[in-house]
């Protein structure tokens, strides 16, 4: 896939990334990082549920992917992988100039 250079740039100047773009970028599937994050394992971001059932074993019946907000920080993830997200990009798309 052939993306411009200007593409790349704005992507890699993003703050946050979503549950998809941090998998790709980990090179994991969706689900890892989403259970990473709610789990605590993964430390690149934050899964908070939304919803707020005081019995907790109802809650982890209903905790669908819909039901958790993710926040990723691009930073940190860059740390994680050990190289920037644009460098990433830069592997991951022809750049057509």
């Amino acid at each position: 896939m052939e993306v411009s250079e200007s593409w790349i740039r704005k992507q890699a100047e993003k703050l946050q990334l979503s549950v998809k773009e941090a998998a790709e970028f980990v090179g994991k599937g969706q689900q890892y990082v989403r259970v990473g994050l709610q789990t605590g394992r993964l430390k690149f971001g934050t899964a908070i549920p939304k919803f707020k059932d005081k019995n907790e074993e109802q809650a982890r019946r209903r905790a669908g992917k819909n039901n958790w907000d993710y926040d990723i920080q691009r930073i940190q993830v860059e740390k994680y992988v050990g190289i920037t997200y644009k460098e990433f990009l830069e592997m991951k798309y022809v750049v057509t100039v």
